[in-house]
């Protein structure tokens, strides 16, 4: 209190020491605890949702314990007798010792003038909005978070075309190895997994997906835990094993981008047109989750066609042929977009193998399948496409 009123006594004064720091003092709370209710829905993404729904209910229980607990107290008996809103790094030195020197090195080689910034750590931006206030765009280090289900991985398959999963009903060695990555109980906690960030994709979910997806398991057994969770492993179980994972997890992506109500466009207008400072946050917030989902989903498309790239597409006596193919969606989801595949195919002996590649914001959906007399639809590296010949 008494520092509180020292404060506003130094931002009263013409010409205070302390204004450099005063000024630097925020002015409003921009941590989403404090948002308007109509800002927290604006943020679009239910784990964070849940976390400030939780943080508000613990502050609203605290202060009703508070209240309740010195109700009866006189003031001479209160239990909190002061508080100091700053935290101690040094442990404080009796009066009457000499003079203690505390020494900061710097740990690189800095220039005079040059700005110090403080290095929060390797968090997402969901920790970075909780805890301080701000995003980060681009941040490396920012991830989605899914619940690992087996009904949604049902849908996820059911989009992605994947032929007869495991996802509802693994085989008993199947669920001993979920049981050993923590995915077969019932522990909330444990079955969340996160798509983005370092890995990509969580090695737990990798590895799940790739086991559930095999049907041999002599071969699953040849590798440990710690390969079958690697992306930097390339197709340890096999090409068609690999693609079909990694078309699960785009599938997986497809769908978590699909619960965002609105699309990028819309939040990149709203933000032109000047907005409060909660709701430019939001949309920042959800801008950058949904940019996320997107560049997860384009880098594991480019795996998935430099896999198939290297497969029997290129069989002798295969003869190229160029399609430019129109993509148009063919439900209506607010976060999804129409856009051009350049697609190249290779006929051999009547059958077509295909590999794609995108051109602008890849925005995927449902789409429809190709209008060839004959084609090998296990090899199209993307859902389902009308085609168009040029």
């Amino acid at each position: 209190m008494k520092l509180g009123l020292k404060l506003l006594q130094e931002r009263a004064k013409i010409g205070s020491f302390w204004w450099p720091y005063i000024s630097n003092l925020p002015e409003t709370y921009s941590v989403p605890i404090f948002f308007p209710g109509e800002d927290i829905k604006n943020l679009q993404y239910a784990p964070l949702l849940y976390q400030v729904n939780k943080r508000c209910k613990f502050l609203l229980d605290f202060e009703k314990e508070v209240k309740h607990a010195l109700e009866s107290l006189k003031p001479d008996d209160h239990p909190f007798r002061s508080f100091s809103p700053n935290a101690e790094i040094v442990q404080e030195q009796e009066a009457g010792k000499a003079k203690m020197l505390v020494k900061v090195v710097a740990g690189t080689q800095i220039k005079r003038n040059d700005p110090l910034v403080l290095n929060y750590g390797c968090l997402n931006n969901d920790l970075f909005l909780l805890d301080y206030g701000f995003v980060i765009p681009s941040n490396p280090y920012d991830c989605i978070e899914l619940k690992y289900d087996a009904a949604l991985l049902d849908a996820a398959s059911m989009a992605g075309r994947i032929a007869a999963p495991n996802f509802s009903s693994p085989a008993p060695w199947q669920q001993q190895i979920l049981y050993q990555l923590n995915l077969d109980g019932e522990d909330p906690v444990l079955k969340k997994v996160s798509l983005g960030g370092p890995e990509l994709v969580e090695g737990r979910l990798l590895a799940a997906l790739r086991i559930l997806l095999a049907s041999d398991m002599e071969t699953v057994q040849k590798h440990d835990l710690g390969t079958l969770k690697s992306l930097s492993v390339e197709a340890p179980l096999g090409v068609t094993n690999e693609v079909a994972a990694l078309r699960t997890v785009i599938a997986l992506c497809m769908i978590a981008l699909g619960h965002f109500p609105t699309k990028i466009m819309e939040d990149e207008s709203l933000l032109k047109q000047g907005v409060s400072g909660s709701t430019e946050l939001a949309i920042q917030f959800r801008i950058q989750k949904k940019s996320l989902i997107i560049d997860v989903m384009r880098d594991l498309t480019r795996r998935v066609n430099l896999l198939l790239s290297k497969e029997s597409i290129t069989a002798q006596g295969a003869t190229p042929v160029n399609m430019t193919i129109s993509v148009t969606i063919t439900r209506s989801t607010p976060s999804l977009e129409s856009f051009t595949v350049i697609f190249s195919h290779f006929q051999h002996r009547n059958q077509y193998y295909g590999r794609s590649r995108t051109h602008g914001p890849a925005r995927f959906g449902s789409y429809r399948v190709p209008s060839f007399q004959r084609h090998q639809r296990d090899e199209l590296p993307n859902f389902s496409f009308r085609s168009r010949d040029n």
